[in-house]
């Protein structure tokens, strides 16, 4: 059996997650595939309303067995945006399915912050020594603004200037993807609230299908 899950991030370059979902699936022996759509691109987009997504991914279609839901905590707060999540989820045409938000706390980046060689490398310095200043792990999840702090992150480990680090500015997010794409999942970021949930709570969903 392939468990068929739908993804909804909130924006193209979260994606990454789905990876991470196939994997934990994998590792519980499980066959999963994950779909993420770009509601982007539709005529009319549903913006960052979970229930208006859930109401535009039922109109374009498509089965699915688990419903995973990407949410920053931002200023909300880790508990009302899986309050958030559950009520749009209970009250969409996919009620019946299992579903499992995904809350980093305040920012996804927030997660992207302490792998010091894997933000080298996507920087393309992979040898640089400057100092990256990054934070520790009880520091992460506390920044106000970890989207920044990332992208200030990633230009220092690049040590570009002029022309080539204006560049490298306009392609934060797709360094961001990679970056997501490829976190190790056994690094320091299992040390952190929001992924130690994540990974629970989809562990206990590919669980139910195996048994």
């Amino acid at each position: 059996m392939t468990v068929r899950v739908l993804f909804l991030g909130e924006g193209p370059s979260d994606a990454g997650i789905a990876a991470h979902v196939e994997r934990l699936a994998w590792s519980r022996g499980i066959e999963a595939v994950a779909t993420s759509p770009d509601l982007d691109r539709l005529e009319k987009p549903p913006g960052h309303s979970v229930s208006a997504k859930l109401a535009a991914v039922a109109k374009m279609g498509g089965q699915y067995d688990v419903i995973v839901v990407h949410r920053d905590a931002d200023g909300a707060g880790a508990d009302a945006r899986y309050l958030e999540v559950r009520d749009a989820v209970l009250s969409s045409p996919v009620a019946q399915l299992p579903h499992v938000a995904v809350v980093p706390i305040r920012m996804t980046e927030a997660w992207l912050l302490l792998d010091e060689q894997l933000i080298r490398t996507v920087a393309g310095n992979p040898r640089g020594h400057v100092n990256l200043n990054l934070p520790t792990i009880h520091e992460a999840e506390r920044i106000r603004d970890p989207k920044n702090r990332l992208e200030r992150i990633l230009v220092d480990a690049s040590e570009l200037s002029g022309r080539r680090l204006q560049i490298f500015r306009r392609r934060f997010s797709e360094h961001r993807r990679q970056l997501l794409e490829r976190l190790d999942p056994d690094g320091s970021v299992q040390r952190l609230a929001s992924w130690s949930r994540f990974v629970e709570d989809m562990t206990k969903v590919f669980d139910e299908f195996g048994r």
